[in-house]
């Protein structure tokens, strides 16, 4: 004779795993959405510069910059690593650098930058041209070399100054492959770009000197700095 109770307490056990395999799955809680990395967002811009940051940011920088000036090299020590950290980073800042030739150094150097392959690229071989600026400037042409150069065909010129300044070299060693240098330092098309942009930034913003800086569309004066920057950059975040 079956126990009653012996039933009851294996109905109870069936009906608890019965029970158990009815419930529903358990919902898997979805991640946290990681924020964009701003600063590894660089595009190309229809200007002719590099846009660094959140293109829909509400405050707009644009720096226009020699790579032969050593106030713009400073200000790339000293400013930028703190624009990248405490304010392109947080979306609310773009930075679109744009080059504001001053000589043929400059233009031989912007013609290397635009035999990058990507945005990125040129960004980071222009911050180490800023970074090795002193000694490339050391190895730019005495006067007796630079009257020669100076009567070189506009399409061997920046190949010699290049030669001249072994800036040929220093290009392959961050990155370019030769074949691509010696095209690029013959193709006057990238030349003409730069000096395009240079036009443009004395027409729109009557840029004179560098480094000069736009914010929101208005060139800041007396802005030759990081210091006088700062402030101006820092109470147009606050009013956004």
């Amino acid at each position: 004779m079956i126990q009653f109770r012996a039933v009851l307490t294996a109905f109870a056990s069936l009906a608890a795993i019965g029970a158990s395999a009815a419930l529903p799955p358990a919902t898997a809680v979805a991640a946290p959405a990681k924020a964009p990395d701003w600063n590894r967002r660089i595009v190309a811009t229809p200007e002719g510069g590099w846009l660094i940051g959140n293109p829909a940011a509400p405050v707009k920088l644009i720096e226009y910059a020699s790579y032969t000036c050593p106030h713009c090299a400073h200000f790339m020590a000293e400013g930028m690593p703190i624009v990248r950290r405490d304010y392109i980073a947080t979306g609310k800042v773009s930075l679109e650098f744009r080059q504001f030739a001053l000589n043929p150094i400059d233009l031989t150097e912007g013609m290397l930058v635009r035999c990058t392959a990507t945005p990125a690229a040129a960004v980071a071989l222009g911050e180490k041209m800023f970074a090795d600026q002193q000694a490339i400037l050391d190895r730019a042409p005495d006067e007796a070399t630079g009257e020669r150069l100076s009567a070189t065909p506009p399409a061997q010129l920046h190949t010699a100054l290049a030669q001249a300044m072994k800036l040929d070299e220093w290009a392959t060693k961050n990155g370019l492959p030769a074949p691509r240098v010696k095209a690029c330092l013959a193709d006057l098309s990238l030349r003409d770009r730069i000096v395009a942009i240079r036009g443009k930034a004395i027409e729109s913003y009557d840029i004179q000197g560098t480094p000069s800086f736009v914010l929101n569309g208005k060139a800041l004066e007396k802005t030759f700095n990081w210091q006088a920057l700062e402030p101006q950059l820092k109470a147009a975040v606050a009013g956004k």
